[in-house]
């Protein structure tokens, strides 16, 4: 019964994400949802042969914010809790590290539910409830998923790499996500973080993944969609612009 279940939660993965696969894959500008992919590949100016870890990887390359970055010839850790992705991943990135786990500051197995649509998918049960509301979203499977914190996982499975370029999207859990991060052992030149408490017309723009990246010297660069880019001081100079000039897909703070 598990067997069949696996098998038709992952034909439910394919007709979900057929439409990506045939139309994102050969897109020539861009790969992320809102060229968040072109503002780091522009910061990282054209760099080759570099390390990236993708937090909430979601696709091998519909919405995914490192595959221009592989396309280049880097390499790195794809990481999502979702079986059925990283099958994708396997199959369509194979230089590269594709985890099936969650990530979180105490090791172990969490419950992760599965949706038709998998922008929905999450380990909170509150979230599946609130999901569940929407008439047009139905919950399609739950597998216990093994979690661990991303220092963990860098040290195991790249023990001796710097790594260039942290993207972490993973529905309203980047923050947890930053804490699970040894900051002595990984300081990436480039973090693109969903935050979607972000807002630009506070003070501290509202958000606790701005103060905490703040504090830990990094700097906004650019906002694109509900994506923060942050590149590490001393990565550029002040005013500085990306080779990238489309204003009205990103707002840009350096």
């Amino acid at each position: 019964m598990h067997l069949l279940a696996n098998l038709i939660d992952q034909y439910l993965y394919f007709l979900v994400h057929l439409k990506g696969m045939l139309t994102h894959r050969f897109v020539g500008m861009h790969y992320g949802q809102w060229a968040e992919d072109v503002i780091i590949d522009s910061l990282m100016a054209g760099k080759r042969a570099g390390v990236y870890v993708d937090v909430g990887a979601y696709h091998p390359f519909h919405y995914s914010n490192t595959y221009l970055l592989y396309r280049r010839g880097w390499h790195g850790i794809n990481i999502d809790p979702n079986p059925s992705a990283i099958m994708l991943f396997n199959w369509h990135r194979k230089r590269d590290i594709n985890l099936n786990l969650g990530v979180s500051e105490i090791p172990g197995e969490k419950k992760y539910y599965l949706f038709n649509h998998q922008a929905y998918n999450s380990f909170s049960s509150s979230a599946r409830d609130s999901a569940l509301k929407n008439r047009h979203v139905r919950q399609i499977g739950e597998r216990m998923i093994p979690c661990r914190p991303l220092s963990d996982i860098v040290t195991r499975h790249l023990p001796d790499a710097e790594v260039d370029v942290l993207n972490v999207d993973v529905e309203g859990m980047g923050m947890a996500v930053l804490k699970t991060v040894d900051w002595d052992r990984m300081r990436p030149f480039v973090i693109c973080v969903e935050d979607d408490d972000f807002d630009a017309s506070e003070e501290g723009h509202g958000s606790e993944i701005y103060a905490y990246l703040t504090e830990r010297s990094y700097r906004l660069h650019a906002r694109a969609g509900a994506s923060c880019i942050y590149v590490r001081d001393g990565l550029i100079s002040e005013g500085n612009s990306v080779a990238w000039k489309r204003a009205e897909m990103h707002t840009t703070f350096t």
